[in-house]
């Protein structure tokens, strides 16, 4: 994953985590943890068309 550097102080990201949604405090959890790397895996795959993802009525046989 491409990096970048930026100069940016702590109470500036303070203040933009605070002033962000609920919604997007989840994403961000999720960026930050392992949890988050397997869904981006998964969102490649999707995109890839690699892997042929079940639909509902597959998984819950409807």
């Amino acid at each position: 994953m491409p990096q970048m550097m930026i100069d940016v102080s702590v109470d500036n990201i303070a203040q933009i985590i605070q002033s962000m949604s609920s919604q997007e405090i989840e994403t961000l959890y999720l960026l930050l943890t392992e949890e988050g790397k397997e869904l981006i895996k998964r969102k490649k795959d999707l995109d890839s068309e690699s892997i042929k993802f079940m639909t509902r009525e597959e998984v819950f046989d409807v």
